[in-house]
């Protein structure tokens, strides 16, 4: 589904990401593991088109997809979350959804009715309340999103992300700062919606738990370079994946 074949970018004076070669088959759950520095986020920048690769390319779909910006690659069926949950503080959790609803609605040049209409239509605020509650907000969303706690900011931004109905979801560290109580809800969470949706899943993680309770296939990169990848167990035993991520030299 998703392929990167000899991605490099630096920023000014540093190289971040060397040579990667990366592929995501349809309906994976993709596991991206390593230190802090390692290239992860921006491995993730480039994938979705939030950064442009300065070298090779990549590849959705066999299409080529390089220089489509993040815009490009949604309406191609893209998807993204990030470390810190972006979503409309000043407006109710159920408002949020309506505007990702909307926002499927043009991006499908769906009709969503008579230019002066104000408020949603019927069928959208079912859709809405019913996305919510598939994340399990359905019980604050008439609470401003600001307000809500940070497991559920990240909730609320899965679900904006999945109601525009994306093949392929990028999720960037989508249990940073939970507690473990919320993460173990988050992992069986994704692994629902994944079958429900028929949904690829490509994710950063640092908790280990969360990566072997979640992730199909497994890569490592460190220093801006893949070390290893495939099924998680094996690559959890190779030397090399011991000594630089987990810090076992021998």
């Amino acid at each position: 589904m998703l392929e990167a074949h000899g991605v490099g970018f630096s920023y000014p004076g540093i190289r971040v990401l060397q040579d990667i070669n990366l592929t995501v088959e349809a309906g994976e759950r993709h596991a991206i593991i390593g230190p802090n520095g390692a290239g992860k986020t921006t491995l993730f920048k480039v994938l979705s088109g939030e950064d442009i690769a300065q070298e090779g390319t990549v590849t959705y779909q066999g299409q080529d997809v390089t220089r489509k910006g993040a815009w490009e690659r949604v309406k191609l069926g893209f998807g993204r979350t990030f470390q810190v949950a972006r979503v409309f503080p000043e407006m109710t959790v159920l408002d949020n959804m309506i505007v990702a609803l909307e926002c499927r609605q043009r991006i499908r040049h769906e009709s969503g009715g008579p230019w002066w209409k104000v408020a949603a239509g019927r069928l959208l605020l079912e859709e809405a309340r019913e996305r919510l509650a598939e994340v399990r907000l359905g019980g604050v969303a008439d609470d401003e999103a600001g307000i809500l706690s940070h497991g559920d900011k990240k909730r609320l931004e899965l679900g904006l992300s999945l109601a525009l109905e994306p093949r392929i979801l990028l999720l960037d560290e989508p249990t940073a700062g939970m507690s473990p109580d919320d993460r173990k809800e988050v992992v069986q969470l994704l692994k629902g919606l994944q079958e429900k949706r028929d949904l690829t899943l490509l994710l950063t993680e640092h908790d280990m738990d969360v990566v072997f309770g979640l992730a199909t296939r497994l890569t490592v990169l460190s220093l801006g370079q893949i070390l290893a990848s495939g099924d998680p167990e094996q690559v959890r035993k190779e030397p090399v994946v011991r000594e630089v991520y987990l810090g076992q030299r021998h």
